[in-house]
């Protein structure tokens, strides 16, 4: 919808206000994003351009997963009964339940993301972030 030289809106009215510019617009694909996410908490976000965002989804997702891992190993190592047992296993459901919402909410978020990303572009004729 802009020219990429000299940013004036491109298709005016009139049919002799100067030479038609060809823009090359470069979408985000939502659903790209989406599956990225899937596959890595965070990529989808970079991928889009919120490189910041990304990397501290990457970060949450190591820290539940070295929670997860030291609370098995303590679990494991220090068992005198049932009774412990069943105590780290309410925390590794709590946690894994945390992981998953932010897994879920990651996907969602990129998806979001790469549609602000386009709609952004399409209105303006520049990168929003």
């Amino acid at each position: 919808m802009f020219c990429d030289e000299c940013g004036s809106r491109a298709g005016g009215r009139g049919g002799g206000q100067g030479p038609q510019c060809v823009i090359n617009i470069r979408d985000k694909s939502a659903g790209i994003a989406a599956v990225l996410s899937f596959f890595m908490i965070g990529l989808g976000q970079i991928y889009v351009g919120k490189i910041g965002r990304g990397l501290l989804l990457m970060m949450a997702y190591i820290v539940f997963v070295c929670i997860g891992v030291v609370v098995t190993a303590l679990a494991v190592l220090s068992t005198d009964g049932i009774d412990d047992l069943a105590g780290v296993g309410v925390l590794v459901i709590i946690i894994s339940v945390c992981y998953l919402v932010l897994w879920v909410w990651n996907i969602f978020d990129a998806h979001k993301l790469a549609n602000r990303y386009n709609d952004h572009l399409m209105a303006n004729g520049n990168r929003p972030w």
